[in-house]
């Protein structure tokens, strides 16, 4: 009886102790830890607290923690939020994901970052509660690797198109060009690297390939100030969506917005240009372009770059590999989208209505805008057409129905052939899984087609 009285004393003195200011990261290290009677303690002090503020910690402990600390977590979990999720990590995640109410205490990013370092010491850089930050830190994921775990290129070799025996036709590839020269980057390859940073035609640029919501987008990355910022993979996910990050400052950084979202650039007006990338064939690129270069073999690394051996089951299935949970069931998880924004508006169409219409006028926010969609190679270019209407016409073209003049679909610009028309200016875009693109822009309108 008297250690039974001794036990609820101690556990009083716990709660008193978080009521005085205890620190929260002190009880949720002993509750993870492989002491029994410091996470009974630590499990009853945080259960009495009746703390939301502590859930967000919760669900990273839950990840870290093993043994039977794994229960005394969950039962903080289950308490605290009135869920019964399991042991699973990933629906605990998508739980904190889809309740922005329950916001994290204090000392949760330095919790975090302590936590994360035990992977990688570069994360708790990532992380550090000094540095400011504008995305939910709780909603940051460990992506499976450690920083650089997927190494980026660098100026990397280059073939012409007559010694790149090892593509196919079919083969996808994402085409760029700037300058009058063209280049072109196997999928297949960037799927081991995720990240190409490069110069094409003068112009700087890196190619952010995140995988996992299939967009891949190009930035250029010269700043006003002369300087050029390199990136990397930091080995962090957010809303399933890659965070790099540039090597000058480690700041992370948004794969589909080229903004800096934690760390020493977040306060600074840096953003990062949208360049024009299409995402196409090989057959298709190299007869528009015969004059480009194209990706060797020969990165640096050894890697097996045989088509889908990186994450060609990923591709092939209908789940995610990690939480989502802003979701919009008007499409399917992972439907292919073209994606585009003007400003504050953003607009996603689905590829299958592309290529079904082929041609489609429309308007972005205020900005009316033209996509050219060609099925048998899978690319799609956008343009900014003014007050012009146009039609399907000869392959590589679009018409004006009113005048009937023609004009040819170019990675720059749509080209008029007759010579009382400027060039109408590309519109930058990008392909992405449906639930990739809506997690970041749930406002999104959705094109419903005009084929009836």
């Amino acid at each position: 009886m008297l250690r039974r009285h001794a036990r609820i004393a101690f556990c009083l003195l716990w709660v008193s102790g978080m009521a005085r200011g205890e620190s929260r990261n002190e009880l949720l290290a002993r509750l993870i830890g492989q002491d029994e009677a410091r996470r009974a303690t630590a499990r009853v002090a945080i259960l009495q607290s009746r703390d939301r503020t502590f859930l967000p910690a919760l669900v990273d402990a839950l990840f870290f923690a093993s043994g039977p600390a794994r229960p005394d977590v969950l039962a903080c979990l289950e308490e605290l939020s009135g869920e019964k999720l399991g042991l699973h990590y990933r629906y605990w995640v998508e739980y904190i994901g889809g309740h922005e109410e329950i916001r994290p205490h204090e000392g949760y990013r330095a919790w975090k970052a302590s936590l994360f370092a035990r992977i990688d010491p570069a994360f708790a850089t990532f992380l550090d509660p000094a540095q400011p930050i504008t995305i939910r830190p709780e909603e940051i994921v460990w992506g499976g690797i450690r920083k650089d775990g997927l190494p980026a290129l660098k100026s990397p070799k280059r073939v012409s198109a007559s010694e790149a025996h090892f593509l196919g036709d079919g083969e996808i590839v994402f085409g760029v060009g700037f300058g009058g020269k063209f280049h072109a980057y196997p999928q297949r390859i960037l799927d081991w690297h995720e990240m190409v940073n490069d110069t094409v035609g003068g112009q700087d640029f890196v190619i952010s390939y995140c995988t996992l919501c299939g967009s891949a987008i190009a930035y250029a990355t010269r700043l006003p100030d002369g300087r050029a910022l390199t990136f990397g993979s930091s080995g962090l996910i957010y809303r399933s969506n890659k965070l790099m990050y540039d090597e000058k400052t480690l700041s992370l950084w948004s794969n589909l917005t080229g903004e800096p979202v934690a760390g020493p650039l977040v306060p600074s007006p840096v953003r990062l240009p949208m360049l024009a990338l299409t995402v196409t064939t090989w057959k298709q690129w190299r007869t528009l372009h015969p004059q480009t270069t194209v990706l060797s073999l020969d990165t640096g690394h050894h890697r097996d770059y045989t088509a889908g051996a990186a994450y060609g089951k990923y591709f092939a299935s209908p789940e995610t590999m990690f939480p989502v949970w802003k979701r919009d069931d008007r499409l399917e998880t992972k439907t292919w989208v073209y994606a585009l924004r003007s400003g504050a508006a953003s607009k996603a169409y689905p590829l299958s209505m592309l290529f079904a219409e082929r041609v489609v006028n429309d308007v972005v926010g205020a900005l009316p805008v033209l996509l050219v969609a060609e099925p048998e190679s899978g690319s799609v270019r956008a343009y900014i057409r003014g007050s012009r209407e146009f039609a399907e016409g000869p392959p590589g073209r679009a018409v004006e129905p009113v005048t009937g003049a023609t004009w040819k679909v170019d990675e720059a610009a749509l080209l008029p052939e007759s010579l009382n028309s400027s060039p109408l200016p590309r519109l930058s875009g990008h392909r992405a899984y449906w639930f990739g693109w809506y997690a970041f822009f749930p406002e999104t309108e959705l094109y419903e087609g005009c084929l009836k």
